[in-house]
């Protein structure tokens, strides 16, 4: 280590006195090693006061962590932010914890036990992370990359492990004197020390001092490695030595490459403000359970050890004072396998264990150690697979074993928040209540006790609580059958299930009141997308919408706004502006029709569909743009005196759509029907347009969009029917066979008694003055399916064509 020391800064020695009056114990995060020779010292020295890195307002509640929990589990702190948003922090436990230890070791000597960190009301304004026992700055530092390389290991992890929790055999003092030592270089050589990291030190001597003047004479201080030598240089009143600028100080042969940046002075005098100055009424503590999956830094949490079950085996081995650790893991791994049906016999287990150990051995390691089983694993047993990024079943129960499978469960008598107790009240009244027996409940919606249970549903789904699913029921979104409405739901009891309820506490201390922020800040995250705005809209109607507070439905409608002026899609906003439409006119259960709020928000939607619509330009895929215009036009005919929608803006976007040159025939012909509908136009000028678009490569588009808006219309008047008959009729049989497919799309839109209406209304338009007009049954029926048909009509048309050429004649 002292290859690493600056040549103008000293290191200060007395920090590793354990005489002293204070002793500084630096740790990371859930070491083993680190929480072991804690329980050691403490026991020796047996302090007044232990002071621990922790949230102060925990303080009031600290009895409570001395309860018979299942560990792990975690102090989770929430608070509502000045702008409305909020943020939660985590502050986990496990058994090898050095301040789990701490905290039951101060119990059993009767030591005063004080958390003294800021709390995380205060801290949320600046912090970074959210869980807050994290290394972050540890694994960041350019004096730890380069101290990786001259030791010959990965990661911080692995240097970790090198140091400190590989040999069992390492003593206190040399622990303390490696950790101030590697914590002392990575606090000169960091760029940068954050003012979240100032004001914490800051406090936390305001609290060592505070409990110090008391007539308290030894004291132990337990606290992140990183912030250990600033708190004892400030205890001792002088300032922490500024690190050198860049290529001052330093030499290359020593290395460290350059220290840049200074850690401005501890601030002082201003904790007292820091603690009332983002105050809130909507912040809260609690202790919740957590699991070592969440724990563990592979799957995602800053301050984890990688795979918690291992060391949590360290822990116990060397608690009872066994010797090698591998022989059980690999035991454990075994039976893993096993249980996936995956053979594994003994000669692999001796091949898996004969390769670690001399991966152990040549990495100079005390004993086998994680990744020497892991490494031993993948080059016994594993083959090409990994090579084309597949799972191996060996490596992903060794995974599963080292990751371990602890989950927390907090002792009767811990304080729950007040949402917590609220829900329990509610699932117990409304039979609710999940078990370990999986459950299914169908619920019949115009029945006024079911739709009280679907709601209180919906608002536990919108919250995030687990053990509630929606299987089936009535589609809201598609809304293609309405006849029967229900819904079926699933219930059971999972792990999570207590963990959800707690840090579901973030959003309210009411079922009904969490579930209206929740949806408010997933309405806040969403992004110029109307139609996910009106999604959640809908999921607002199925948690009750005509019960939700006023100040929530115009919150919702202000965001929903918000959303649907910044969408550029037409499609999406047209989707959205269904969904309103629905709510707002139809619905019979929700409890959303006419409601003012959502007329609101159904009206901008329906002016910004229409800006949309005629700044589309040249589109590629008009049957999209077709639907949305027919939701446009059913818009205007449902609401348009309830929502006030201007039709004169309305008719001249569609005026100026129908007559731009340049736009698809199938838009233009949508168009034209929308205005023939509302009455604007004559049939006259709609067979004018018919002239317009008389070529067989537009005519079928034409009529699609015309029939898509206007079918109704269409069928009320002959001579519009005749006069698509006669272009038609004008067409030589290749120009038919062009036209064809694009023709028997557009009246797909007519049903088939309408397609027999129409030509009975084109037989009798046809008829001869003289003759009864003929009827459907006086036509010869065709002997093939239509598409045949057109196959021998096309087969027909070459034939002749050919026979043309070569001068033979037909008749």
């Amino acid at each position: 280590m002292d290859n690493f020391a600056c040549t103008d800064y000293r290191f200060d020695q007395n920090i590793l006195d354990l005489n002293g009056s204070v002793i500084f114990f630096p740790v990371r995060h859930h070491s083993p090693t680190a929480a072991r020779l804690l329980q050691h010292l403490l026991r020796e020295k047996r302090p007044q006061a232990i002071l621990i890195e922790g949230p102060c307002d925990f303080n009031e509640q600290l009895s409570e962590l001395l309860l018979p929990h299942q560990l792990p589990i975690a102090i989770y702190s929430y608070t509502t932010m000045e702008d409305g948003g909020r943020r939660g922090a985590f502050y986990p436990f496990c058994l090898y914890s050095p301040e789990w230890q701490a905290l039951q070791i101060g119990h059993e000597l009767g030591s005063h036990l004080q958390f003294i960190d800021l709390s995380w009301q205060t801290l949320s304004t600046i912090a970074q992370v959210s869980q807050r026992y994290a290394d972050g700055q540890l694994r960041e530092s350019p004096y730890i990359r380069r101290l990786c390389q001259q030791l010959g290991v990965e990661t911080f992890d692995d240097l970790w492990d090198t140091l400190f929790e590989i040999d069992p055999a390492l003593s206190l003092l040399d622990y303390l004197e490696r950790c101030h030592l590697l914590c002392w270089h990575i606090r000169l050589t960091s760029e940068v020390v954050s003012l979240e990291d100032r004001q914490r030190e800051a406090f936390m001597l305001r609290q060592i001092q505070a409990v110090s003047q008391t007539g308290v004479d030894s004291i132990v201080v337990v606290t992140g490695g990183f912030h250990s030598y600033a708190l004892y240089t400030a205890w001792q009143g002088s300032p922490f030595p500024s690190p050198a600028t860049p290529n001052e100080g330093f030499s290359e042969d020593q290395g460290i490459d350059q220290a840049v940046g200074s850690p401005e002075p501890l601030l002082g005098g201003e904790e007292d403000d820091l603690l009332t100055r983002y105050s809130s009424p909507r912040s809260g503590i609690a202790l919740t359970p957590y699991s070592y999956n969440r724990l563990d830094s592979l799957t995602g949490y800053e301050a984890g050890m990688p795979g918690p079950g291992f060391y949590h085996m360290v822990w116990e081995s060397r608690q009872a004072g066994q010797g090698e650790i591998h022989p059980p893991l690999l035991a454990q791994v075994t039976q893993a396998l096993r249980r996936q049906k995956q053979p594994v016999s003994a000669a692999d287990w001796i091949a898996v264990e004969t390769t670690a150990k001399a991966l152990a051995l040549l990495r100079g390691h005390a004993q086998v150690w994680r990744q020497d089983l892991l490494d031993g694993i993948l080059s016994a047993l594993v083959k090409d697979e990994v090579t084309y990024h597949i799972p191996h079943p060996f490596l992903l129960a060794t995974q599963e074993v080292l990751r371990g499978s602890e989950r927390g469960k907090l002792a009767l008598g811990t304080s729950l928040p007040p949402l917590v107790v609220h829900l329990q009240q509610l699932l117990n009244e409304w039979d609710l209540e999940p078990s370990l027996s999986r459950r299914s409940l169908d619920l019949d919606l115009t029945q006024a006790s079911d739709l009280t249970r679907s709601r209180l549903l919906y608002q536990l789904k919108t919250l995030g609580i687990p053990g509630f699913s929606r299987q089936g029921g009535t589609d809201w979104i598609e809304r293609g059958e309405l006849l029967r409405l229900w819904e079926r739901w699933q219930i059971i009891w999972t792990p999570n299930f207590e963990a959800g309820c707690i840090e579901a506490a973030i959003y309210g201390s009411t079922l009904l009141e969490a579930a209206q922020a929740s949806l408010l800040e997933k309405v806040a995250s969403l992004e110029g997308n109307a139609e996910q705005g009106s999604l959640l809209l809908l999921e607002s109607c199925l948690m009750g919408f005509s019960q939700l507070c006023p100040t929530f439905q115009v919150e919702l409608g202000v965001s929903l706004l918000n959303i649907i002026r910044q969408d550029q899609e037409f499609g999406r906003v047209t989707k959205g502006l269904g969904h309103l439409l629905y709510l707002y006119c139809y619905d019979e259960v929700l409890g959303a029709a006419g409601h003012l709020p959502i007329a609101l928000v159904l009206a901008e939607t329906w002016e910004r569909s229409l800006w949309l619509l005629e700044s589309l330009g040249q589109v590629t895929e008009p049957q999209p743009i077709l639907v949305g215009l027919k939701t446009l036009l059913e818009t205007w005919e449902r609401c348009a005196s309830l929502a006030h929608l201007d039709r004169d803006y309305f008719v001249q976007v569609l005026e100026r759509v129908g007559h731009h040159p340049g736009q698809l025939p199938m838009l233009r012909g949508a168009a034209v029907g929308s205005l023939w509908v509302l009455g604007v136009t004559v049939p006259e000028f709609v067979r004018a347009q018919l002239q317009s678009f008389a070529q067989p490569e537009h005519l079928g588009d034409f009529l699609t969009g015309l029939f898509a808006l206007a079918r109704e219309l269409v069928q009320r008047h002959p001579d519009l029917v005749v006069s698509i008959d006669q272009v038609m009729v004008g067409f030589s049989a290749s120009e038919f066979l062009e036209a064809l497919p694009a023709l028997r799309l557009a009246f797909t839109y007519f049903t088939p008694r309408e397609k027999v209406h129409l030509i009975q209304t084109l037989l009798k338009a046809t008829a001869p003055p003289d003759q009864p007009p003929l009827s459907l049954a006086d036509l010869p029926p065709l002997d093939v399916d239509a598409t045949t048909a057109a196959e021998v009509m096309a087969f027909e048309t070459r034939l002749f064509a050919a026979a043309e050429r070569y001068g033979i004649r037909h008749y």
